[in-house]
């Protein structure tokens, strides 16, 4: 099957759109809301984690399928867990990192200044940051641009990797 009637057979996603399209218009993004925000790194690539574990264990068994956090998906989750430092208002509920991306919730606990958009730019700066320290090393760069972990978000338990505000196991924040 190729590409385009791939895409044509999902009806339910529709019409492939920019995130930046894809927001509620006139919405307002500074209300004491709660808020599931979705990254992706660039590329899907498996930057965050790999899948381990035996698909036919039960998901409760120590070898049961799960996402063991690669160094860039530990510090993005403690990256996650310092939002509320720069932005108090703002509280991580729950993020879920798979290898390719993640599932975060964020509280607004009161009516904020800014919008939630300069909270993710301000988290996805700060992947970016870790990404270059972590992955290419000190002093590279990115050849055309910025290829991180920081475009993606998680919540829950179970297959991801967990990392929650408070009691993090995973990536020991």
């Amino acid at each position: 099957m190729d590409w385009i009637r791939y895409e044509n057979s999902k009806a339910y996603a529709g019409e492939l759109k920019a995130s930046m399209l894809r927001r509620r218009i006139g919405h307002d993004y500074t209300s004491r809301r709660i808020y599931l925000i979705t990254m992706t790194v660039e590329g899907r690539r498996p930057l965050l984690g790999k899948l381990v574990g035996n698909v036919r264990a039960d998901k409760y068994d120590k070898d049961g399928p799960r996402v063991e956090l690669s160094e860039l998906g530990r510090a993005v989750c403690r990256e996650w867990d310092g939002i509320k430092n720069y932005y108090p208002e703002v509280q991580p509920l729950a993020l879920q990192i798979m290898p390719d991306h993640l599932h975060g919730i964020l509280f607004v606990t009161r009516k904020m200044e800014k919008h939630l958009g300069t909270v993710v730019k301000g988290f996805k700066t700060g992947t970016n940051r870790l990404y270059r320290q972590i992955v290419l090393g000190p002093g590279e760069e990115t050849a055309g641009g910025t290829a991180t972990a920081g475009e993606t978000a998680t919540a829950g338990g179970g297959r991801g990797g967990r990392c929650r505000s408070l009691e993090c196991g995973t990536c020991g924040s």
